[in-house]
């Protein structure tokens, strides 16, 4: 569970952009977006563990749902709606549905949903290229360091307070583009084992 609210504090921070470094304010730039998809590869260093290296792609439809969707090393999603978590893990075989009201430490799930709800959850600094996030409550996650190139979210690095770091770099991200239902729709094997939490 520490593993998916590391990965939605990651996610909330998917969705900047700038258009202008010197007057480009990026918590605005994140409250006006209304939906983002994006390739990303994603490292996580964790302590006494090693490095663990993921491939994927997100979908973010804003105040509806968000699909986090790792490709390699083998296949597991996070599917999340305002009132429902779903995880399909492909190693385990298994989905666990979740209802969000049920999992306190799911509270930023309404900031995933509503990016303009981000600064009631971290407190955050602009230099040059990047965007500093500290949370403004006691999360597990230390900070994160959002970074810009060529006017596009290139970068976002985070640390627990366990010491444990993720990076993940974006790529062919697209702002306010429609995405499709379809996009949102992950097929599971007939074999499949459900759990309901």
């Amino acid at each position: 569970m520490k593993k998916l609210l590391l990965l939605l504090f990651i996610l909330v921070c998917f969705t900047a952009f700038a258009e202008d470094k010197k007057n480009t304010d990026y918590m605005k730039q994140l409250s006006d977006i209304k939906s983002l998809s994006a390739e990303f590869k994603q490292i996580n260093n964790l302590k006494d563990y090693g490095e663990d290296i993921y491939t994927g792609k997100v979908y973010i439809n804003m105040k509806e749902k968000a699909l986090w969707d790792y490709t390699e090393p083998y296949s597991s999603w996070y599917l999340i709606t305002n009132t429902d978590i779903n995880h399909y893990d492909e190693i385990n075989n298994q989905l666990i549905k979740m209802k969000t009201k049920d999992y306190k430490e799911y509270a930023l799930l309404q900031v995933l949903m509503d990016f303009s709800q981000l600064s009631k959850s971290f407190s955050a600094e602009q230099k040059d290229n990047t965007l500093y996030l500290k949370p403004k409550n006691d999360t597990g996650l230390a900070y994160i360091n959002i970074v810009f190139k060529n006017d596009v979210i290139s970068e976002i690095n985070s640390k627990d307070n366990a010491g444990n770091l993720t990076t993940i770099t974006l790529s062919k991200v697209e702002i306010d583009k429609k995405i499709s239902d379809s996009s949102f729709k992950k097929k599971l094997p007939k074999d499949v084992n459900v759990f309901n939490q």
